[in-house]
């Protein structure tokens, strides 16, 4: 048997033997979302140091859980606040309540075979990390991690009484360098094998086309993307245009990247005040300098220096790619991202 297989079998049974046993109240269940790439499994291992929590990671990842594609949901689903969807629904109670909890996807369809083998190794030992099992057998609270779920979240907040929703929102020219550097673009085909792909035109415009938020001048302007970093834009500004664009105050927590890296223990403070949590552990503010174990290699040095972690994108992405990139987050006056490493805060509009 490869060992990328047996490695699946035992996460499998791990995750399955701990979490039946458990019962998850969904009113203390925590969400994290971001766009691939921006933050959200760093955000995810700040937050688990909280007592008593422990983490589901991509249950809308059909590699994963392929019975969410089965459900009917997609790379980026969008639904508009008031529409019906029962099944959908009733699978996300199931997921908020962990009672899908383990990875059934890698070993029934296949598709481990398709994946990277950096990123599915990366993937499988993130998941057997001493501390993660730990969480895993202690933790009676959930922690529920996304990167598919931006667009969700103003029909969500309707129907789910969850504890908290934390949204995290980083530089669309560093998300999408990191996207082309690492290859995960968090797109999947409708059927399996579900391995990531690159999204095309056509996929970002039919997505845009089912968003009721959008108007027709920016339709059209989205018609106008060509490049990779354009069709890749355009995905990063629908995620964040959707949550934004909700009527204030919002009903989740808006983090920024930037802010958690320059600013980490003043960040970690307000959002844990967000949450309720008065008393924030020790461990909450080391782990602001931990790198995630997915984070790239040759980046786990540059985190420790808050600069140079916020500027890498610049080394990476030519200025042409860069204007392209900013010229779509302006056509969605999404424009308080610049050039400048850091957003206007003041105008971010959280």
């Amino acid at each position: 048997m490869k060992p990328e297989k047996s490695f699946t079998k035992i996460i499998q049974y791990l995750d399955k033997t701990i979490f039946n046993n458990k019962k998850f109240d969904i009113k203390n269940t925590l969400v994290i979302t971001g766009s691939p790439r921006s933050g959200t499994t760093w955000l995810m291992e700040i937050l688990r140091v909280i007592p008593g929590y422990t983490s589901l990671f991509e249950p809308l990842n059909p590699i994963y859980f392929p019975e969410s594609f089965e459900t009917g949901f997609r790379s980026r689903t969008y639904l508009s606040p008031n529409k019906d969807w029962q099944i959908g629904e009733e699978y996300l109670k199931k997921i908020f309540t962990g009672q899908y909890p383990y990875y059934t996807g890698l070993l029934e369809s296949g598709s481990y075979l398709n994946m990277k083998f950096s990123m599915l190794i990366s993937g499988l030992l993130y998941q057997l990390k001493p501390e993660l099992l730990i969480h895993k057998l202690l933790g009676n609270k959930l922690i529920v991690k996304f990167v598919r779920f931006n667009r969700l979240l103003p029909w969500v907040v309707k129907r789910f009484q969850l504890r908290n929703i934390i949204l995290i929102i980083r530089h669309p020219c560093a998300v999408i360098a990191s996207q082309l550097k690492t290859g995960f673009y968090g797109y999947h085909p409708a059927f399996p094998p579900y391995i990531d792909i690159f999204p095309n035109r056509k996929n970002i415009l039919d997505e845009a086309s089912k968003i009721d938020v959008l108007n027709h001048s920016l339709l059209n302007k989205l018609k106008k993307i060509k490049t990779k970093e354009e069709i890749l834009a355009a995905s990063w500004c629908l995620d964040t245009y959707v949550p934004l664009s909700y009527p204030k105050p919002y009903p989740w927590t808006v983090v920024i990247y930037e802010k958690l890296i320059k600013d980490g223990e003043n960040e970690i403070i307000r959002l844990f005040n967000e949450i309720g949590e008065k008393k924030v552990p020790h461990s909450a503010f080391r782990h602001i300098r931990i790198p995630s174990l997915l984070i790239q290699k040759d980046d786990h040095e540059i985190i420790l220096e808050a600069s140079e972690q916020l500027s890498k994108w610049k080394r990476f992405l030519s200025e042409k790619q860069v204007e392209r990139i900013l010229r779509v987050v302006s056509d969605f006056g999404l424009d308080f991202y610049t050039e400048d490493l850091e957003p206007d805060y003041e105008n971010v509009g959280i």
